[in-house]
């Protein structure tokens, strides 16, 4: 960057134009802890839109939409052992440990879509009673936890994912299925607006 060649960026300027988490989650994912990145406006809007917007948003609102048309609550059921064992705590973990958080947010987002691929094959809008109970409820169950697994990078987003799930955020212990014994859904506006 340099300021004679007019090619700094005001972060001041940036935070006006778009939400502090989509900017905290462009910057951990593009720019590996303690290296030199490249910023551009398009990869920001690029990733809010694909990532947080299309992957993460959508997930949430299908599910909640779901949950809140079905259930005056869903209760805990059997879990879907294939699901959980997307899931991989360990790997997540080990690149904090190692301040990858470029690497961690990845592995985040490999379950956040395993999370949308078990909706495309499960075709929750299909099924009945207690099948479709135990489809939401592991859905919701992982939903939860991603919303505690991107709490360091995305804090404002965590919150309203559990508000919506009308849930306590919980700890890295609680990153496991099963922990919650009945959801009361609320599903409040869309996480990320798409930007144009």
């Amino acid at each position: 960057m340099s300021k004679s060649l007019g090619n700094v960026i005001d972060p001041l300027e940036i935070i006006k134009k778009y939400p502090a988490d989509s900017i905290r989650y462009f910057l951990i994912r593009e720019i590996p802890f303690g290296d030199d990145g490249d910023f551009s406006e398009n990869a920001l809007v690029n990733r809010h839109n694909n990532e947080l917007a299309n992957d993460l948003g959508n997930l949430v609102s299908r599910v909640l939409t779901l949950a809140e048309k079905n259930f005056e609550s869903v209760k805990k059921t059997a879990i879907d052992k294939e699901l959980k064992s997307k899931l991989n705590i360990a790997k997540i973990n080990d690149c904090m440990n190692r301040y990858e958080l470029h690497n961690a947010l990845s592995e985040i987002w490999k379950f956040v879509n395993e999370a949308n691929r078990y909706v495309n094959e499960k075709r929750p809008w299909e099924l009945k009673n207690k099948k479709l109970e135990k489809c939401i409820y592991n859905l919701l169950e992982s939903i939860r936890i991603i919303s505690i697994l991107t709490w360091p990078f995305m804090p404002g987003t965590s919150d309203r994912i559990s508000r919506q799930l009308n849930v306590k955020l919980g700890s890295l212990k609680e990153c496991k299925f099963g922990v919650i014994k009945e959801y009361r859904v609320e599903k409040g506006e869309i996480l990320f607006k798409k930007i144009n």
